[in-house]
């Protein structure tokens, strides 16, 4: 009795692109919240009410940060190397996206607040880390036992 079975392979060159995005894209988010987002404030000092509101404020508190929303996503996509599949990177990834674009909107709203080189810096980050969760998926292959 011939017994078959579908397994997917993953080359070597899946798994160098899905290491090497999923890098640059924490290194993104994570290098990104040290930066400044607007008005030369750091995203570790920018509210992270700045997601739902114009007139957000700055904070000394890093876990209250925009900045240190954006560090745990980097730190959360690296987590995610440890499973084949990348769901894990490429949930970091979307999160980091939609954070970001309304991060963007309410920045865009306020009247004396501009876009700045970290917020730039987490997008990229947060886009590059939905690739690599797509990279690295192998063919379907079946094997006869």
């Amino acid at each position: 009795m011939v017994m078959h079975h579908t397994t997917s392979r993953v080359g070597p060159t899946g798994v160098t692109s899905r290491i090497l995005l999923t890098a640059l894209g924490a290194a993104g988010l994570i290098v990104g919240a040290f930066l400044d987002w607007t008005r030369n404030v750091e995203g570790t000092h920018v509210s992270w009410r700045a997601v739902y509101q114009d007139s957000f404020g700055g904070t000394d508190n890093i876990a209250q940060s925009i900045g240190g929303a954006s560090i745990l996503l980097g730190l959360l996509a690296v987590l995610g190397l440890a499973d084949m599949s990348g769901w894990l990177v490429r949930l970091a990834g979307a999160v980091g996206i939609v954070g970001t674009v309304l991060v963007i909107i309410q920045i865009q709203r306020s009247p004396d607040h501009g876009l700045q080189t970290g917020l730039w810096f987490a997008l990229a980050g947060s886009v590059l880390c939905v690739a690599a969760g797509l990279t690295g998926f192998g063919r379907p292959v079946v094997i006869d036992e």
